[in-house]
């Protein structure tokens, strides 16, 4: 195990990019070497490089899948850069005269995949400097050195580096992309007409690619250089010339927005058309709508808008749009009927005005004219603000004039909620109960309703009265969802208050009644009480069971941790990093063959001519080459999905997203093929399970391991499940790069860092996306003396909650899994425990 120390980190110098950064679009030719094996000081880990064979003719080449990196740089590397002690900046040296111009390309190679962009430039600079270098790596590190500046925002040094590669090397391939990144690097010195000059250029010699990316940027500058109706035209053509859905939309919003600037209403409202003729998300729809409706009453076609703010109301009630159209539609003088101002307002939480505008509309309309949602609606508004008894009245009312119409049995429900609600526990269960005893015959109620019953019992200190109430359910409606998840709680239950016999019994009916997640639970537990029991190999069997039921699940993880006697999350004894890929490629393309019935002879990895000419892939690989790549993941992700059930392509796109570096694509990819075989990782080839569950960034996530004195499989597996290693992912609350770090959080570990200058934008990098969530995990593992489990609950949801759940379960590993209450951090921790269990078995030695 691992000796537990607390650190007080180290001081950094985080470097920042004003632009989002461009990153990794051309490492795959020494992307092994950034993935190297790196020997770090202590006895508490032993690293084992195991090496493979260069590859023979017809393998993938070294660089484009990971393949023996000391054959490409990792010798070399690891020669030039020391291990850093603990206390050291993360930052390595940069190269000097001395060093080799192969070397110093492929430290700036690495520098610039970790992160350490100004490293990156220096390196890259010591390339172009030295006369003796080959031309063939001065062009590379012109070209690397106009990338890594541009997303430095040094603009001027991209600039000389891509100006030289056109100058010096006129016949290189990457010519018409290095225009490209000038032209974006120009965009940033506000050089508007050199910009549009070489977006044009790159039109010239790369047409019908990204045209689209290529004119809008033209339009940018025109509408800089005050050329507004040639930035119309720009702009017109880049969303004429087609991208994939997401960014074509955002496109002819932008497009629309400059039409309105010039006053060209009919101009802004075709491209909005333009959008809801293929938008499918209603609030989205929502949204142009209404942009649209805006547009022509500011243009004074007053009719026209109104009629548009109508359509968002009636089609688009439960919208924030609605509202605010009905509000337009009122102050017109348009008539809008009761009902529909209720159904708005209650849409939109305007509970009060909602029940105004409902009981308005019964007084003017006949019985017969009054459809039972208004009643639904007006119930749950009553009890909104405090009126439990009208809200029943309004939902008896269904339950006596509507006994045919669909909301009939979900009025039933809101009987039993409202008593709930109302804090009325004992009423609300006999109501749950008549209403399972009085309407049996419509399954979808009375299933919800004897599970209602049952929670109700259960949560509030009378498991002995919910048990028999979720057996019920099980009996009477066995292919529910309610059934499997009542047998669940009702086992729990019966397990908590010391009641194996009947806990045994139930997790027994959980598990031979349902599949996947839901009968692993049940096989664990029930392996778990017969291990209590002595009885070994009835245990083993169950185990075995929850493993075969769920492989990749935490239950089937933790099954396989007891079944070798194993402790939660223990690290292996002996990590391994690299691989005979020769070896694992042929078994996993002997596998692909047998697998997905695969006649193709010579190696398989190589994309197919099919999938070479695919327009969706051929468009996304340019915008990765030049950068923008937002774009390409989006496309890279299209074609992913349309491929998703072939196996074969599959494996070629996962291989050759890997290639370039497009690592969440990449992964996906892989995850594609072992879903469409059937099978668990574990049970892929290696070679495809370790695309699925890589080690990026490794002699990053290596040191500070080191340094921190944990296990690194246990951060691999936490980047996994925050990031998918997307460096550049941001969540709805802020959360950024690798680990996922909220703001405030940042603040705080950049404080404790000594972070000079720090900007939340600084966790785009990976080295410091990576060392801001090792320092936080590792202060939530001194936290929680080591205890993994509460450490990590902690990172998700805070050490104050994870000091509640640990103080209930003693610090039993399943009990705290069980005393979680928040669903989300209760699945986080589950799949961190399965995604380490899986690396445990790929990156640890045999035993």
């Amino acid at each position: 195990m691992f000796k537990r120390t607390r650190h007080r980190g180290y001081k950094t110098e985080p470097l920042r990019s004003p632009l989002r950064p461009f990153y990794m679009m051309f490492i795959g030719f020494v992307f092994a070497g950034l993935l190297a094996g790196c020997s770090l000081a202590g006895d508490s880990v032993t690293y084992v490089i195991v090496t493979g064979e260069p590859p023979a003719d017809g393998q993938p080449p070294i660089g484009q899948v990971g393949q023996a990196p000391q054959d490409v740089v990792g010798q070399s590397i690891a020669q030039t850069i020391p291990t850093l002690p603990p206390t050291a900046t993360p930052i390595p040296p940069t190269p000097t005269s001395d060093v080799d111009p192969q070397t110093a390309l492929q430290m700036g190679d690495r520098y610039l995949f970790d992160g350490y962009l100004e490293n990156a430039v220096l390196s890259y600079q010591n390339v172009l400097a030295r006369d003796e270098a080959a031309p063939e790596l001065r062009a590379a590190a012109a070209f690397n050195m106009g990338q890594a500046a541009l997303r430095e925002g040094l603009f001027d040094e991209s600039v000389s580096a891509l100006t030289t590669l056109i100058t010096t090397f006129p016949n290189d391939t990457r010519i018409p992309q290095a225009y490209f990144l000038r032209g974006d690097a120009y965009l940033g010195l506000s050089e508007w007409q050199l910009a549009l000059d070489d977006f044009r250029q790159y039109l010239a010699l790369r047409p019908g690619l990204v045209d689209s990316y290529a004119y809008e940027r033209i339009g940018d500058a025109q509408v800089a250089l005050g050329a507004l109706p040639d930035a119309l035209n720009s702009y017109t053509a880049a969303a004429d010339a087609g991208r994939s859905l997401a960014p074509g939309l955002a496109l002819r919003e932008k497009v629309a927005r400059v039409y309105l600037t010039s006053g060209q209403i009919e101009q802004a409202v075709a491209q909005y058309d333009a959008i809801l003729a293929v938008a499918e998300n209603a609030p989205y729809r929502a949204q142009i709508e209404y942009a649209a409706a805006s547009a022509l009453l500011e243009g004074g076609q007053t009719e026209l808008g109104l009629n548009r703010m109508q359509r968002v109301m009636d089609e688009y009630p439960a919208t924030a749009q609605a509202y605010d159209a009905l509000g337009v539609l009122l102050e017109n003088g348009r008539t809008v009927n009761a009902y529909q101002r209720g159904r708005i307002a209650y849409f939109n939480g305007a509970y009060q005005e909602a029940i105004t505008a409902f009981n308005e509309f019964t007084t003017e309309t006949l019985l017969s004219g009054i459809p039972a949602e208004l009643h639904l609606l007006l119930g749950r508004a009553y009890r909104e603000v405090g009126n439990p008894e009208a809200a029943l009245v309004a939902f008896q009312t269904i339950v006596e004039q509507y006994p045919t119409d669909p909301l009939f049995g979900e009025a039933l429900l809101e009987q039993g909620r409202t008593r709930f609600l109302a804090g009325e526990i004992d009423q609300a269960i006999e109501r749950y109960l008549a209403i399972a005893s009085t309407y049996s015959t419509l399954t979808p109620t009375a299933a919800e309703a004897l599970w209602r019953a049952g929670y109700l019992y259960t949560t509030n200190g009378r498991p002995e009265q919910g048990i028999p109430i979720f057996e019920q359910l099980a009996d009477l409606y066995p292919n529910t969802t309610q059934a499997a998840s009542g047998l669940a709680i009702a086992a729990s239950a019966a397990l908590t208050a010391g009641n194996d016999l009947a806990a045994e019994n139930l997790f027994g009916r959980l598990a031979a009644t349902s599949s996947g997640t839901d009968a692993a639970s049940a096989y664990l537990q029930l392996g778990r009480l017969a291990l209590e029991r002595g009885e070994q190999s009835l245990a083993q069997q169950a185990f075995d069971q929850a493993a075969a039921a769920a492989p990749d699940s935490y239950f089937g993880a933790r099954a396989r941790d007891l079944v070798a006697g194993r402790a939660p999350f223990t690290p292996p004894a002996q990590y391994v990093f690299t691989f005979d890929e020769l070896a694992e490629i042929t078994a996993a393309e002997d596998w692909l063959r047998q697998t997905f019935a695969v006649t193709q002879e010579g190696p398989l990895w190589p994309l197919s001519p099919q999938l070479e000419a695919d327009a969706g892939l051929l468009r996304a690989r340019e915008l990765w080459t030049v950068g923008v790549f937002d774009a390409a993941e989006t496309e890279f992700f299209d074609v992913l999905e349309r491929y998703e059930e072939d196996g074969l392509a599959s494996y070629q796109l996962a291989v050759f997203l890997r290639s370039i570096g497009a690592l969440s694509p990449s992964l996906q990819g892989a995850a594609n093929v072992i879903t469409a075989s059937g099978v668990g990782t574990l049970d892929a080839p290696r070679y495809i399970a370790r695309m699925r569950y890589p080690a990026y960034y490794r002699d990053e996530v290596l040191r500070l391991a080191q340094e921190y004195e944990f296990d690194p499989l246990l951060l691999f597996a936490l980047i996994r499940h925050e990031s998918l290693f997307d460096t550049y992912a941001t969540a709805a609350a802020g959360e950024k790069g690798l680990t996922q770090v909220i703001p405030d959080t940042a603040a705080y570990i950049a404080e404790q860092l000594n972070w000079p200058d720090y900007q939340h934008s600084d966790l785009f990098r990976p080295y410091a996306g990576i060392a801001f969530g090792a320092f936080f995990l590792n202060e939530n593992l001194d936290r929680f003396d080591g205890n993994i489990y509460a450490a990590l609950a902690g990172y998700n949801a805070g050490p104050g909650r994870a000091i509640d759940w640990l103080e209930i379960s003693g610090g039993d590993p399943d009990l705290f899994m069980a005393a979680i209450t928040i669903e989300s951090t209760q699945l986080y921790v589950q799949r961190i425990y399965s995604h380490h269990s899986i690396y445990r078995v790929l990156y640890g030695a045999p035993e």
